[in-house]
């Protein structure tokens, strides 16, 4: 399973890309990052493990937000942990599966749901028997009142959250998908300190400072003093 990578934020010179994967895997993100700075248009890498969040910046010259997208997914992709695992790889301990409680509440259900379908001779059981109740029950209360109440906010609430996961599948499976692939340390990495990685190319070319020290840099330049 390739891990996602989306693109945030594009700007001419400024591209910022989340790489969920690399939540929470600081040498990883400090790999992935010297590997991104290798390419002669990324001037400027700049990590933060805590989010995976990786911003791309150059001083001359426009970005392709696609183009960095692709090569991030592939550098992500091809990363591996502190463990040696791939960080696109579905980890078996990732998710920790459903509790002792929640299993037997689903055995219960399931056999009183076995128990009502053979009463119905297997023409309905409760997936069909309760929604056409609750249906039923409504028309009922507005033929009584003869009045329609407004729906409490925890309905319209719940009704929203249904609404946007019925409609929405695809976003929320890729976001299943994501909180995976992050796995179980997600609670310990949060309490991290929330740092930016800028390894810079390691000897080919330097690291360029932040937007105040860029614009600093080219104000001496255009005035003809040449930095240190």
């Amino acid at each position: 399973m390739r891990a996602p990578v989306l693109v945030a934020h594009a700007l001419e010179r400024r591209v910022r890309l989340r790489a969920p994967a690399l939540a929470g895997h600081r040498r990883a993100c400090e790999r992935v990052a010297e590997q991104l700075a290798a390419d002669p248009g990324c001037e400027v890498v700049t990590v933060r493990p805590a989010t995976g969040s990786v911003i791309v910046e150059r001083l001359e010259g426009a970005l392709d937000p696609e183009r960095l997208r692709g090569r991030l997914a592939e550098l992500v992709n091809e990363a591996r942990d502190d463990e040696g695992h791939l960080l696109g790889a579905p980890r078996p301990d990732a998710h920790p599966g459903p509790t002792r409680v929640a299993r037997a509440v689903a055995h219960a259900v399931a056999a009183i749901n076995a128990d009502v379908r053979e009463a119905m001779g297997y023409r309905a059981d409760l997936g069909t028997l309760l929604p056409v109740v609750f249906a039923t029950a409504g028309l009922a209360e507005v033929g009584v009142t003869r009045r329609l109440p407004a729906p409490a906010w925890f309905n319209l609430l719940w009704w929203s959250l249904r609404s946007f996961m019925t409609f929405n599948p695809g976003a929320v499976s890729e976001e299943l998908r994501t909180a995976i692939g992050v796995g179980v340390g997600g609670a310990a990495r949060r309490r991290r300190r929330r740092r930016a990685v800028r390894p810079g190319l390691r000897g080919r070319r330097p690291w360029r400072g932040g937007p105040a020290s860029r614009r600093a840099l080219a104000a001496w330049r255009r005035a003809g003093v040449t930095a240190a």
